[in-house]
């Protein structure tokens, strides 16, 4: 299988998430990899794989109050993840206000 890299704007919400969630159990960024993502216009999809139970519960979860200002997007973006069974499954953005977005990462900073 090949491996898909993270890019920057995932690995840094991804970080982002473990610093908030870290005591219910999410994981490091570096035990999470990329199995395959999807640009939807509106968001993208990141499909996500890691061996380490996350003992959250099954449900979104969300930046606590953060959201990403990018560059071309007026109304930035939100973040959540996904999980499933105990499992990591997908993290989503989503544009705010409608936006078209084609999954460049311009200039960005979670704020």
């Amino acid at each position: 299988m090949n491996m898909i890299i993270r890019t920057p704007l995932e690995t840094a919400v991804l970080d982002r998430f473990h610093q908030i969630y870290q005591a219910k159990g999410f994981p490091s960024v570096e035990s999470i990899s990329i199995l395959r993502r999807e640009n939807t216009g509106g968001g993208r999809y990141v499909y996500l794989q890691c061996d380490a139970p996350v003992p959250l519960g099954d449900g979104y979860i969300d930046l606590g109050g953060s959201f990403i200002e990018m560059r071309g997007l007026p109304n930035g973006l939100m973040a959540v993840v996904l999980v499933k069974g105990g499992r990591l499954e997908v993290l989503e953005f989503t544009v705010y206000g409608g936006d078209f977005w084609d999954g460049e990462e311009t200039e960005w900073k979670i704020v």
